[in-house]
């Protein structure tokens, strides 16, 4: 049975983008890699179709995404950055779109986009450590995702700082009026000297559930695609269809994967997804890249983007993740995975009202299909009880 979700991480995003969009939604239809160049692009032939567009300008400070404010604790210190994605209006990147069939050249869109200042005020205990100010050209230097170039305007999200010093920022180059775009993380070190640019996910379809973030001693960070640790550590884990990846502990991390394999239907002209189904999709690892359990795992949901109802109980030591199809909860330890255990809804006392009193610990968990709104309730270690709030 397929599964829906729409409402956590960037994908409340992309509902603000849509609602405030002026213009209808617009969709590339590309049919080979988007090429992005700074110079006048060159006369196509004449039998080409050639359409050429200019961005509209953009207008700073709109709309909220284009400002952020994140604090980030570490030990004693307190982590605060201020940032700002704006636009200069200048027409001064082109992008160039080609359509073709059969091997031919069909169509060519051309396109006259803003290049865009990324502003960053980062502060330690109060102290200012650096005031940067980023553009497109500085990305681009690094990596095109093949958005980045037509992209809006939007703010920089501060995700953390690790023990070697490495400022760690999210940032999605989103397409005009319309839900699809690219998700990226980049870094600075604490006197705001670009590092790197990596895209690791997009949105519209398929994205990841996640954002770069940091292991609890911060020895380690962690994309959907990726661990990365001190003196230049990767350990690339990702594939095509990542629904997750998250920290466990400070030596652990789990993936989860939907296994999705494509094949083109001449006779239909179209793309059609074969799901596996049987193989294990939830693997734990260890930072040094080794396994430690495996297990099926297919409660998650995928609309526009892939989404996980799960939550921690670090007093428990315990993950989990719920299946609202199968009305079942897999717990597995955060110190040692191979301890798992499956506990169905039936088992556990359900509640008509929320307690009052404070007897239980109370755990609530709102990312979840058709947005119903859980809590749940624990005695000790023990989970007990829960409570549903429909949404209507």
């Amino acid at each position: 049975m397929k599964k829906y979700f729409c409402g956590a991480g960037w994908v409340a995003y992309f509902f603000l983008m849509s609602c405030e969009s002026r213009t209808p939604i617009q969709q590339k239809e590309i049919s080979a890699p988007t090429i992005g160049i700074t110079e006048p692009p060159q006369p196509f032939p004449p039998s080409v179709d050639t359409l050429r567009f200019t961005q509209e300008p953009y207008k700073r400070g709109e709309y909220s995404y284009q400002r952020s404010q994140k604090e980030f604790k570490a030990g004693p210190d307190t982590y605060k950055a201020i940032t700002e994605g704006y636009s200069l209006n200048d027409s001064s990147l082109t992008e160039i779109q080609r359509d073709s069939a059969e091997g031919k050249l069909t169509r060519v869109r051309v396109i006259k986009a803003h290049n865009h200042v990324y502003s960053i005020t980062l502060t330690k205990n109060g102290k200012t450590l650096y005031s940067k100010k980023f553009t497109k050209h500085d990305f681009l230097k690094l990596e095109n995702d093949g958005f980045i170039i037509e992209s809006v305007p939007m703010a920089p999200e501060f995700r953390g700082v690790t023990q070697e010093g490495r400022v760690l920022f999210d940032i999605w180059f989103g397409l005009p009026a319309s839900d699809f775009g690219g998700i990226s993380y980049f870094s600075t070190d604490l006197k705001g000297n670009l590092l790197q640019l990596e895209s690791y996910s997009s949105t519209g379809g398929n994205g990841c559930d996640g954002q770069v973030h940091t292991n609890p001693n911060r020895k380690y960070f962690l994309t959907c695609h990726t661990l990365y640790g001190p003196n230049g550590y990767a350990f690339k884990f990702g594939k095509p269809d990542m629904v997750t990846a998250r920290f466990l502990s400070d030596t652990s991390f789990f993936a989860l994967y939907n296994y999705v394999k494509w094949t083109f239907t001449k006779d239909k002209q179209e793309w059609d997804a074969l799901y596996d189904r049987t193989t294990k999709n939830l693997i734990f690892y260890h930072v040094n890249g080794s396994q430690l359990a495996s297990y099926r795992y297919d409660g998650f949901y995928n609309e526009l983007d892939y989404a996980v109802p799960t939550f921690t109980v670090e007093e428990v030591g315990r993950l989990y993740l719920l299946d609202e199809e199968t009305t079942t909860i897999h717990a597995y330890s955060t110190s040692d995975p191979r301890q798992s255990q499956r506990i169905p809804f039936q088992s556990l006392q359900k509640l008509w009202n929320r307690p009052k009193d404070k007897k239980w610990k109370e755990v609530a968990l709102e990312q979840t299909f058709f947005g119903k709104k859980y809590s749940f309730y624990f005695s000790g270690d023990t989970l007990k009880a829960y409570f549903v709030k429909e949404s209507f």
